[in-house]
């Protein structure tokens, strides 16, 4: 197991991983991907650390959740001159969270890891945009309260680490941050024994990267709020819907300044995440999951930056869960359809986009 864990931490620790619509991520566990990250009214997993610290309280003893996360990429954009890729790559990502909840105490702690932001789009054939990376990986540190059987609070410290690398024909910027933090609360009651309510927020934060020759790029991360509700049927089913709200409208720009400058304003909106997951337990121990999830875009048709390309996408996903080796296992598969958008303006174009992701987590539990 000791193997394990460290192989899982290096995977995180030593990757980042680049979503094919715009920046925010998704999929931190493969418990929680097979429903479409509907999953911050069940957070049944250490992965509870970024969907739902409060589900922590019921969480008995120490449990540990690490994995990876494979993504395949297909965007493009269709301009006057034809067809022009995205050549941006998608890297192998990994995540991992610990949970600690004593049986013998209301109180209770986390600790998680995994890229929360990321862009990795190089527009360089268009002539209309360059290439860049943008990578804001996320540890949360959290304390939880169980105040009844039935309702837990939780509240934590979000940091923020950033690397930038942004390439605008003939001037670019490259820089790291290490010292940008946020904080977040949750909560999750459940007011009869079939029935599970979850509330999660986070705060928004501002990221300064200053390089040389007086350059600098500064940003404003986004607030997210989410709202779920999950219902179990039967024993075996268990159905859960989630709405996340995300406040991209904060987000003015991405303008490198200083000696050697790039331009790159912005005009979004704030967005709304529908997701539904529905988990059947055909066995002790043993899941399959399917899910569904509309994710709105972010970026405006006027004014459409590539920089962040994104359009309102379609998820599907498949997972499936079961113990071995005294370890629980979870495999889950998206596929992501994003609708054409036409764009007007300076980056003019009909953008395309299409997304797949395998993402594979082991979980432990020591009580």
């Amino acid at each position: 197991m000791k193997k394990v864990i460290c192989l899982i931490a290096g995977v995180t620790f030593g990757s980042t991983c680049a979503q094919a619509g715009g920046f925010i991520q998704s999929s931190h566990s493969a418990a929680a991907a097979g429903v479409a990250d509907a999953f911050a009214a069940t957070a049944s997993d250490a992965s509870a650390v970024i969907y739902n610290p409060a589900g922590i309280a019921w969480l008995p003893g120490i449990s540990i959740t690490g994995g990876i996360n494979l993504y395949y990429r297909d965007s493009s954009v269709k301009i006057p001159g034809g067809i022009a890729p995205n050549e941006g790559t998608e890297p192998t990502s990994g995540h991992i969270f610990a949970t600690w909840a004593p049986l013998d105490s209301r109180w209770g702690a986390g600790f998680g890891f995994a890229p929360l932001y990321s862009i990795n789009n190089d527009w360089s054939s268009t002539a209309f945009a360059g290439a860049t990376k943008l990578t804001v990986d996320h540890a949360s540190f959290d304390g939880v309260y169980a105040v009844s059987s039935s309702l837990a609070i939780a509240a934590g410290l979000d940091w923020y680490l950033t690397r930038a690398d942004f390439s605008q024909v003939p001037n670019s910027f490259k820089k790291n941050n290490f010292a940008t933090f946020g904080g977040h609360a949750s909560l999750m009651w459940k007011p009869a024994p079939a029935w599970s309510l979850g509330l999660t927020y986070r705060s928004g934060a501002k990221v300064k990267l200053s390089g040389s020759a007086n350059q600098e790029l500064a940003i404003k991360l986004p607030d997210e709020l989410t709202v779920a509700v999950a219902r179990d049927f039967a024993d075996v089913w268990r159905f859960e819907t989630d709405v996340k709200w995300t406040r991209w409208s904060t987000l003015k720009d991405m303008n490198v300044t200083g000696a050697t400058p790039q331009s790159n304003p912005l005009n979004l909106r704030d967005t709304i995440t529908a997701m539904a997951g529905l988990t059947w337990t055909w066995r002790p121990d043993s899941q399959f999951r399917f899910g569904y999830a509309y994710d709105q875009g972010a970026n405006k048709s006027a004014g459409y930056n590539p920089i962040i390309a994104d359009q309102d996408g379609h998820r599907i996903t498949l997972g499936m869960g079961g113990e071995m080796a005294d370890m629980h296992m979870d495999l889950a598969y998206n596929y992501t359809y994003y609708t054409k958008k036409t764009a007007t303006g300076l980056n003019a174009g009909t953008y395309r986009d299409r997304k797949q992701a395998f993402v594979f987590s082991v979980s432990k539990t020591f009580d």
